[in-house]
């Protein structure tokens, strides 16, 4: 009898354990925006984007998304005169760009609540930027010039607009509450063949179906 009973608990568990995974979305759908930094950090900014999970298995899944990040500066160089200040001779760069690209996602932790995900991939990447490829030089007037302005000297050895490939890695953790909507954060960062490296750290919200 007890042997039954045993045999009878173990089918119950394997029917529930089986539902379970059965009960969890195939698909997910989700939007993340969070702050970024640029280079070795000194641009900052916002990265924003939309994403779709396709999962192949319980903790293994593909994930095709369109990203965007926008980043700026400025190097302030004031001129006084007399006490006065005669000119704002500050130079405000920008850096944007958008990518395409798929991650091969990994979670060691999916509940119908939570997930934990590890990931990395490919993607291409458009990106263009008011700053000189090789920088720039500010030379402030001598005493004695006739025009009192700040010059500045751009290099430009490449062109604005580029395009290039890299890679990304990513964390990522979710909540999913009333069964298919999930709130969360994540954490990444990428590199790419012009040498870009930026970060990510941000908040997404989603759905799963």
């Amino acid at each position: 009898m007890k042997s039954i009973y045993l045999f009878m608990t173990l089918c119950l568990m394997s029917v529930v354990c089986f539902a379970q995974k059965n009960t969890l979305p195939k698909r997910a759908l989700r939007f993340n925006i969070g702050e970024s930094t640029h280079g070795t950090g000194d641009l900052k900014g916002l990265s924003f984007g939309t994403a779709y999970t396709h999962y192949l298995k319980k903790k293994l899944s593909l994930e095709y998304h369109f990203k965007g990040t926008i980043h700026d500066d400025q190097d302030r160089y004031l001129l006084f005169i007399n006490g006065n200040l005669e000119q704002d001779g500050s130079v405000r760069t920008t850096t944007a760009g958008f990518q395409l690209g798929s991650l091969i996602r990994y979670s060691p932790l999916r509940t119908s609540n939570h997930e934990f995900t590890l990931a990395a991939g490919p993607y291409g990447r458009y990106e263009s930027s008011s700053l000189g490829s090789n920088g720039y030089a500010a030379r402030y007037p001598s005493p004695a010039s006739p025009i009192p302005r700040i010059l500045i000297e751009y290099d430009h050895s490449f062109p604005q607009r580029i395009y290039n490939i890299g890679y990304m890695a990513e964390l990522s953790y979710n909540y999913t509450f009333k069964k298919q909507l999930f709130v969360g954060v994540n954490a990444a960062f990428q590199n790419d063949t012009n040498g870009d490296a930026i970060t990510h750290l941000g908040f997404l919200i989603g759905k799963r179906f």
